[in-house]
């Protein structure tokens, strides 16, 4: 009985834990997160994604944005993704919101559902 004892403690003491680990790791990989900033141009370009990774990198006028496997690019006049042009957009446009969500990127400008192309 005392052996039986030991056997349930060693084993609460050990699947706890890494039950607690396995769980947040599940929702930080579900969770995604969100990066933004603004250009020298003073556009402003905002990312939520559901991606556990999220990097943006901001040069003068060009926003580049990595979400999981993709790679956005932000430019005055155009929306790239993974290296493709799948839409124009006016420079002046203040304000761009990209979102990825299930791999799927779409983009707001100015408060504007942007259209883009297939891809």
């Amino acid at each position: 009985m005392a052996q039986r004892k030991r056997t349930y403690l060693f084993a609460t003491i050990l699947v706890l834990p890494v039950f607690a680990i396995c769980c947040m790791l599940a929702l930080a990989a579900i969770s995604g997160g969100s990066a933004g900033g603004t250009l020298q141009s003073g556009r402003s370009v905002m990312t939520q994604s559901d991606s556990i990774y999220l990097s943006s990198q901001f040069s003068k006028d060009t926003a580049t944005i990595r979400s999981g496997r993709r790679t956005i690019v932000v430019r005055p006049a155009s929306l790239i993704v993974d290296g493709v042009t799948v839409a124009s957009i006016d420079p002046a446009v203040a304000d761009v919101r990209v979102t990825v969500a299930n791999g799927n990127v779409t983009f707001v400008a100015d408060g504007q559902q942007v259209p883009t192309t297939l891809r």
